[in-house]
């Protein structure tokens, strides 16, 4: 036997409709058929809208059903309507001419208007390139697209056992927030973490959970500066940070950068009166500099003296080839009370996850976990009891081990690419740290590089991206953890041969 078909509704379900208010004295039959026909030819009920049955229209506005049907009746009689056995009553999907006369002239406005309610922020982030997409969704990356992790070796069927283990009935109750600083196993062990990989003594207090390093930023922004302040920032620098400083109306003093990272010297000369420093000293975005041990500790004396306050984003720091892992900056004697600590699991794990971390200075431990309650209230709290988890039974640990040997084959072979396919195009140095390198580009600017590598359909963003006021020279950065070494090399040919080919037609034309 058949089972019986079921219907799909071709519009929405209409089950209430605010209508006018009812005129003193006039009937409750003329005001249902006004108010509904009104909506019809307002558009406010589209075509095909599937209208409640007489009696539910009679209870729902408190009329007789004989009221409710007379005016089912008008609407259909006029061609508002439509009833068809099996379909219902149902907005009509071509209406009478009265919904295709034009309406009445709106009277002229005057030609002086007031402006957009618009406020200082809206206005600067117009005129500043968006750091991170925003309508484009995420996928696979193309070569040699920066700042992306390969997602591809990621242990995804561990993570789901774990995401079901926490969904079983028996962890109900998990499913409410408990702690507002965040899932205290998870603080637990990225203290553990922290002590281990970064040199970090912290208590897990300290430790607040958050969805980015940017979200991080902002609140510290928002608790320690007052518009007008001087602010110190890399440059060249990440620029969604630099795009952070400058809306919250802060004066953005650039500090150069070289092979030892900030010139400390540059920042105290220009302005000594600096309450925030904004820095990636163990790996430097997007030149991978580190900052040198001298500096490290000039920049902590100078914030001890004067009272600022040392952000520090943790940027790629994981993720070093060659040498001893770096100890972070808060890690240094002294450095507790005077640097914010900050980290991500989006590079690490997968960018979806948007679970980030700071390490609070124990004087500012209230303040950042009030204000992240009021304007975060909490992340994904699902997300953290499994990240906690996946940290305690190893799995962590295990795959940034595993990541890190993928990515010192993947510099290797794009440092070698390089070498193979870019003579006389793109200069690269060995890649020591992090998920990308910087090619500096021979004899052409960046615009015109991107342009021919775009057409080729190669990735790559500008060093001029990163710069502020010091002038940066020709440069692309490029990625290379998402890519296999036969993507690499492969890409990197295509790369040689979109460069050369416009310089070979440029020269017939010549």
């Amino acid at each position: 036997m058949n089972s019986p078909s079921v219907r799909r509704e071709r519009g929405p379900l209409v089950w209430a409709l605010p209508l006018d208010e009812r005129h003193p004295g006039e009937p409750l039959q003329s005001w249902l058929y006004k108010g509904i026909r009104k909506a019809i030819v307002a558009g406010r009920l589209p075509p095909d809208s599937l209208l409640p049955g007489s009696r539910s229209l009679a209870q729902h506005y408190g009329v007789a059903r004989g009221t409710a049907q007379t005016v089912y009746d008008r609407l259909l009689a006029e061609g508002y309507l439509d009833a068809r056995p099996g379909s219902g009553t149902r907005v009509s999907a071509l209406l009478p001419e009265l919904r295709l006369t034009p309406p009445p002239a709106l009277p002229s406005l005057p030609e002086k208007r007031r402006p957009e309610a618009v406020g200082q922020w809206a206005a600067r982030l117009a005129g500043l390139e968006p750091p991170f997409p925003i309508t484009v969704a995420g996928s696979t990356p193309y070569p040699f697209a920066p700042h992306r992790p390969d997602v591809r070796n990621f242990p995804i069927d561990i993570w789901r056992r774990l995401q079901a283990r926490q969904l079983r009935a028996s962890r109900i109750d998990s499913l409410w927030p408990a702690d507002g600083p965040g899932h205290l196993p998870l603080r637990q062990v990225i203290a553990q973490q922290l002590a281990i990989s970064r040199g970090l003594s912290t208590q897990p207090e300290q430790i607040i959970i958050l969805g980015s390093v940017q979200q991080a930023l902002d609140l510290c922004i928002r608790l320690v500066t007052t518009p007008g302040d001087a602010v110190w920032m890399e440059d060249p620098g990440y620029s969604a940070a630099r795009q952070l400083l400058l809306g919250a109306a802060l004066r953005v003093v650039d500090v150069g950068i070289d092979e030892q990272g900030m010139r400390v010297e540059d920042g105290i000369r220009n302005a000594p009166d600096a309450r925030l420093v904004y820095t990636t000293p163990c790996h430097h975005s997007p030149s991978g500099a580190t900052m040198s041990r001298e500096r490290r500790v000039q920049m902590l004396q100078w914030a001890a003296e004067t009272g600022a306050l040392i952000f520090e984003d943790d940027y790629n720091s994981e993720f070093c080839y060659s040498g001893n892992p770096i100890s972070a900056l808060g890690g240094f004697p002294g450095a507790e009370s005077r640097v914010v600590f900050a980290g991500t699991f989006s590079k690490l794990l997968f960018p979806a996850i948007r679970i980030a971390y700071i390490v609070c200075p124990p004087h500012l431990v209230d303040a950042f976990t009030r204000a992240a309650s009021l304007t975060l209230r909490q992340t994904n709290w699902s997300l953290q009891t499994v990240l906690a988890e996946f940290i305690l039974e190893g799995h962590f640990d295990q795959h940034v081990r595993r990541m890190r040997k993928i990515y010192v084959a993947r510099a290797e072979a794009f440092y070698h690419a390089a070498q193979r396919h870019w003579q006389g195009l793109i200069e690269v140095d060995r890649p020591h740290a992090g998920l990308d390198a910087v090619g500096r580009l021979v004899g052409m600017d960046e615009g015109t590089a991107l342009r021919r590598l775009s057409q080729a359909g190669i990735s790559a963003l500008p060093m001029g991206r990163y710069a502020g006021s010091h002038p940066a020279a020709p440069a692309l950065i490029m990625g290379f953890a998402p890519f296999t070494e036969t993507e690499i090399d492969n890409a990197a040919r295509v790369a040689a041969d979109a460069l050369r080919r416009h310089e070979v037609d440029h020269s017939r034309k010549a």
